[in-house]
């Protein structure tokens, strides 16, 4: 998640400096169309009594649908508020499934609705196409980490970097607003 706010305001200063249009709200916007994908985990915690587990990927049945959340999502903007703010929301989203893909062994949908099969390019990940949930699930209890939010919440080098980044990202999009 650290991650994906760093990259969306890098998108939303990306995108103001060609169109000429930055501004704080653009960049917040940013921030925020590269993790508000990830808002049916909320409605996934609430299902399940706020438990985080091997099985916590289910989330992404909702909103990980690129070609609906996505171009769907961008064509909504464009019409509304123009341009820039479509493509901040296209890229921020689109970087966000492509993150998914490739640090995910669960996958993401890319081709839905066309396609229901799931897409994972993740090192651990046992296979790269998982035909449906009920595979998705049967990966995950095999695979999957039961304590994976306590594992990711550990001070490690991935957190380190990720922290800088977001650090650097504030400091590059205040340096541009300013």
């Amino acid at each position: 998640m650290i991650l994906d706010i760093s990259i969306g305001l890098l998108v939303a200063v990306g995108v103001g400096f060609l169109t000429d249009g930055t501004s704080i709200v653009l960049v917040v916007f940013g921030g925020f169309s590269a993790v508000v994908a990830d808002v049916d985990f909320f409605i996934y915690l609430l299902r399940n009594n706020w438990k985080v587990d091997q099985f916590a990927h289910e989330h992404r049945d909702l909103f990980h649908n690129p070609i609906i959340f996505s171009l769907g999502g961008g064509i909504i903007l464009l019409s509304v508020f123009g341009p820039s703010w479509a493509l901040v929301w296209v890229l921020g989203t689109i970087y966000h499934f492509v993150h998914d893909t490739l640090e995910s062994g669960w996958g993401v949908r890319w081709l839905y609705p066309f396609d229901k099969r799931y897409f994972t390019l993740a090192s651990y990940s046992p296979q790269r196409i998982i035909r449906d949930k009920a595979e998705q699930r049967q990966i995950a209890a095999k695979h999957g980490n039961p304590d994976w939010l306590k594992e990711e919440s550990k001070i490690r080098p991935r957190l380190v970097y990720e922290t800088t980044l977001l650090v650097v990202s504030i400091a590059i999009s205040v340096l541009w607003l300013t």
